[in-house]
């Protein structure tokens, strides 16, 4: 077996070698403890750090996630233009490119949000 269960379902299975690993460090530290000396663990990254972006970079994304938000109001805005027409649910939602559940749900709360600030 190379993983051991854990108790909480939520949480990932943890390698029986990381565990030995611990184990082994800890008795060795406990030795160290004994004797007045103290050896120090390596230190290792579970992840690589993500580099962050230029402040340049970062503008350019906010400024594309803002045009984003703004058709997808526009286009909530043309739904709602086509139900005033009496077009029926699925054809306003055709006709404004609104087909997708999750599109229609993102460009309601863009109109939502731009409505009520």
């Amino acid at each position: 077996m190379e993983t051991a269960q854990t108790t909480n379902r939520n949480r990932q299975p943890i390698h029986i070698g990381a565990i030995l690993q611990r184990v082994n460090w800890l008795e060795m530290d406990e030795a160290a403890e004994e004797k007045g000396k103290v050896i120090t663990m390596p230190v290792r990254t579970l992840e690589p750090d993500t580099p962050v972006p230029p402040p340049a970079a970062r503008k350019d994304i906010n400024r594309k996630i803002r045009q984003c938000v703004k058709n997808l109001e526009r286009n909530y805005d043309l739904y709602l233009g086509y139900l005033e027409l009496e077009l029926e649910d699925e054809a306003a939602r055709q006709e404004a490119d609104l087909t997708d559940d999750m599109k229609f749900s993102l460009a309601y709360y863009a109109w939502q949000l731009h409505r009520t600030a």
